[in-house]
């Protein structure tokens, strides 16, 4: 009687059908195992929990249904109150899981057990268990710990161009196939000024990578420009309408502006030269300088180029390029120099005396072009206006008046720029043996030939002087006058053949 009253007991205990496991397995190896990986889970709210796992049964059995249970904490699991997740009749699932749980693998006779809980919440922590057919329970559980959100968004920047259309894309968190989340972009640029971007954003995408897992992400179209350049891009993902996070990418634009050169360019002989180039762009440019386009670079430098020269002369006048190279793109800014200096005059300033008329000529070579005074011949200049004539960095002043009785035999030249002012007293030379005052009024409006003769010669001379040297220069020859070395010739003497001309500017 005990014998058969035992073994009435222990096959009720064996068939009791609740989410504990009663039934146990015989003491040998058992057909039925399960195998959780891992065997703890965290997971993050909003986000979607998978339990992957896989089990075995006897041979015998052929798996048509699958059950999930949450068991309450430390207690049974209910075969009724406690179900989330039934293959066969999905309605006896608890309300807050309906719509929410699914396998991985609906082909049970591979024997994977694997479950996915979308839209996590914080009550979704506990203990959970599986049950195979309507007839087993395994008794090992796996835990499901619920944690804050933390997982950021991915957003994907390419390279960014000025000037060239471009997208990025942000990729929500997990691979949750529940309620689709919402992606916001915004930006800011200098100070808080925070803008959302509405206009050139797409509709929110899905990507389903399997039957139950899918990605969210949305895309950013935009034109980018020097001043997206370190702007700050967030984009910001919302599960669920309570359960928020974000992330902020600063974008690098490659661009790059003209350059600009700043600094004096007219220098006094003998000062220092100061000229900055500047370029904004990215990444940093490369800058050279170099004198009049030559391709020998004076200096190189990154971003900012300041050119120093110290103890200027009067051959650092000229162009000054600077020449920027940034990737593939080569642009140049140019500037003219200009070396001031102290004016001289020239040999070959003097004065002519004949017929009780007077010529006078002053010529002065200086940077700005000087201005010529004849302080001496104030009075008279008031009534006699003296003619000049400029040709390249000289100044021709040449005044006619006539003469009295009186012994004045110099006549001083005052030439003066922003440099300074030098004088010089001209030799008169007279015509006739006789030595004239300077007092008595204007020359004839006609002046004796030779007179004009000789104003003739200065101004023919100089004309000759600059078109050898410009021949010469251009034949390649090794002859460069000086700007100062100029060409001027006695009043009394005419030069008639190229050969003394070139004599001439030959001459110190």
């Amino acid at each position: 009687m005990w014998v058969l009253i035992s073994a009435a007991l222990f096959l009720s205990l064996t068939e009791r059908d609740t989410c504990n496991g009663q039934q146990q397995p015989p003491a040998t190896a058992s057909p039925w195992t399960i195998t959780f990986s891992p065997a703890e889970i965290t997971a993050e709210k909003g986000l979607c929990a998978v339990i992957s796992c896989t089990f075995t049964h006897p041979d015998n059995i052929k798996p048509t249904t699958a059950i999930w249970f949450k068991c309450p904490t430390n207690d049974r699991c209910d075969k009724d109150k406690n179900i989330i997740f039934h293959s066969e009749t999905p309605h006896e699932a608890q309300e807050d899981f309906k719509q929410r749980v699914s396998l991985l693998e609906t082909d049970l006779t591979k024997k994977n057990c694997s479950v996915i809980i979308n839209d996590i919440r914080e009550n979704d922590a506990g203990e959970y268990q599986f049950r195979l057919l309507s007839s087993y329970t395994y008794s090992k559980k796996v835990k499901i710990t619920v944690t804050a959100l933390t997982q950021k968004p991915s957003v994907l920047t390419p390279p960014l161009t000025e000037g060239e259309p471009a997208t990025l894309t942000c990729t929500a968190p997990g691979i949750c196939s529940g309620t689709p989340p919402n992606i916001t972009w915004t930006w800011r640029g200098t100070g808080d000024n925070i803008t959302e971007l509405r206009d050139n954003t797409t509709i929110q995408i899905r990507e389903d990578l399997t039957h139950v897992t899918t990605t969210h992400f949305s895309t950013l179209t935009f034109t980018p420009s020097a001043e997206h350049h370190n702007m700050m891009v967030t984009c910001q993902v919302t599960f669920q309408k309570k359960y928020q996070i974000e992330e902020t990418v600063t974008l690098n634009v490659t661009y790059v502006k003209d350059p600009q050169i700043t600094g004096h360019e007219k220098v006094k002989e003998e000062g220092t030269l100061d000229l900055t180039c500047s370029v904004n762009s990215y990444p940093p440019s490369d800058i050279t300088w170099s004198k009049n386009g030559t391709s020998a670079p004076l200096q190189n430098f990154t971003e900012n180029a300041a050119l120093t020269i110290s103890n200027v002369t009067r051959e650092h006048a000229g162009e000054y390029v600077c020449t920027v190279q940034q990737l593939n793109r080569t642009l140049t800014a140019s500037t003219v120099v200009t070396v001031m200096y102290l004016p001289v005059i020239l040999p070959g300033s003097g004065c002519v005396d004949q017929a009780e008329v007077m010529t006078c000529v002053c010529v002065s070579q200086g940077v700005p072009l000087p201005v010529i005074e004849w302080p001496l011949l104030e009075l008279n200049t008031e009534r006699c206006s003296p003619t000049t004539s400029v040709l390249g960095s000289s100044v021709n002043s040449t005044i006619s008046l006539t003469v009295g009785n009186h012994n004045n035999t110099t006549v001083e030249c005052v030439s003066r720029n922003v440099v300074g002012v030098v004088r010089e007293k001209l030799q008169v030379t007279q015509k006739g043996g006789k030595q004239r005052d300077l007092s008595e009024g204007c020359g004839n409006a006609v002046l004796p030939w030779t007179i004009a003769g000789v104003s003739l010669s200065v101004t023919v001379a100089l004309l000759i002087y600059l078109s050898t040297n410009a021949y010469i220069r251009k034949q390649g020859k090794n002859v460069k006058p000086k700007e100062e070395e100029s060409t001027y010739i006695s009043l009394d003497k005419k030069y008639t053949s190229q050969e003394e001309y070139e004599v001439i500017a030959r001459r110190p």
